[in-house]
């Protein structure tokens, strides 16, 4: 049996984390594997969803700190407030190499021996104090074999700094999320080409469409579903102009957003001031989003950047078409397999992908079920290099 601890930052709703959940509910039926689970911040709803079959680790209180705000570690007591306090600004002051080094110092050794050990969030910018996986499954976690994953547009997201790249170079394998996701890293840090694997992720269709069953929303206007994190690269603020263009030309249409995040505020009050109250709808963070996707007539993703949403698998299995803009994966996942529609990143584009999709009668498509088979040899041939 292969023994296995995977790191994660925390367990709140959030696409790596829906991604590694996935994940474990695969490894979970798979006898050959006895898999642990270390999170810096034991939080999140998708804790509970977690299979008894996996080893969830015991909290560290230092390795929390980086993952709460002050308040939040004022409560866990003064010598973490001020632990938390001063790796805030020394980190913003001079990076977070210092404040990091202590932290894996007082996490001290995770579990026992281990073949593999998983990074599964990559490392933001330098100056942040979070997101510390790579750290920890390098300095400790005892194991042959140490793989980090990869979620995102390296050349956008903020993490591509000469730390972080040395932070790569120790790792035996990353592995990433899609096709497109690999080749951009390779670009950025070719030396390390021969080490990328792919390993896309993983999608329970039984589940989505089970859940997609409970209470769903019947909508009374043609629909557009988005499903993201309210926060700046989603590219959700340049939308509501469109729309309110739609409106202008007489044309019927209800937007609901899903997700929460630090925009709600700054959105909300874009979609007073253009009078869209009415058809546009923030419905907030929901465990279960699929029930807003069943019977949308289209899934709109408008991000300036994204790596391979997890999304866009769940909305294929509902059969809704997809909308999005040209961004890394875009080509790879939606227009090679033809289950929507990908227009340049640019406002003017959109809003002609929108007028189109909403003047035209475009029914499902029958369900299709992503292949998690081939997630899973994937995996599997990850771990046994």
């Amino acid at each position: 049996m292969k023994k296995v601890v995977i790191v994660v930052n925390h367990m709140k709703v959030g696409g790596i984390q829906k991604s590694l959940l996935e994940l474990l509910k695969a490894l979970a039926k798979q006898e050959e594997y006895d898999i642990s689970l270390f999170c810096s911040l034991l939080d999140g709803p998708y804790l509970k969803q977690i299979p008894e079959e996996i080893h969830v680790l015991p909290e560290n209180l230092y390795a929390k700190t980086t993952e709460q705000n002050l308040t939040a570690c004022r409560k866990q007591g003064f010598k973490y407030y001020a632990f938390r306090l001063f790796s805030t600004i020394w980190s913003k002051l001079f990076g977070k190499a210092f404040p990091a080094k202590v932290v894996c110092w007082k996490i001290g050794t995770i579990g026992g021996s281990y073949d593999v050990a998983i990074s599964y969030s990559q490392p933001i910018e330098d100056h942040e104090f979070c997101n510390l996986t790579n750290e920890i499954v390098l300095n400790n976690c005892k194991a042959k074999r140490k793989i980090t994953f990869l979620h995102c547009d390296y050349g956008l997201c903020g993490g591509n700094t000469k730390r972080n790249r040395k932070l790569y170079n120790k790792f035996d394998a990353i592995a990433a999320v899609s096709e497109s996701v690999g080749k951009r890293f390779a670009e950025i840090i070719p030396e390390l080409t021969n080490r990328i694997h792919t390993v896309h992720n993983f999608c329970d269709t039984d589940e989505v469409l089970r859940l997609s069953e409970v209470d769903p929303i019947v909508y009374s206007k043609p629909c557009v579903v988005t499903v993201a994190r309210l926060s700046e690269e989603k590219g959700l603020l340049r939308c509501v102009p469109l729309f309110a263009r739609l409106e202008d030309e007489g044309i019927n249409f209800e937007w609901h957003i899903v997700g929460g995040g630090n925009l709600h505020k700054t959105l909300l009050e874009l979609i007073n001031a253009y009078h869209l109250e009415h058809c546009i709808v923030l419905e907030g963070e929901q465990v279960n989003p699929y029930r807003f996707i069943k019977n949308a007539n289209y899934f709109l993703l408008p991000s300036f950047h994204e790596a391979a949403p997890m999304v866009f698998d769940e909305a294929l299995s509902l059969g809704v078409p997809i909308l999005t803009t040209n961004t890394l994966s875009a080509e790879e996942l939606i227009a090679e397999r033809n289950i929507g529609y990908v227009c340049e990143n640019d406002d003017d584009a959109i809003y002609r992908m929108l007028h189109s999709a909403m003047t035209t009668n475009l029914h499902h498509f029958e369900n299709i079920k992503p292949n998690q088979e081939i997630s899973l040899q994937q995996f599997n041939s990850l771990c046994e290099e």
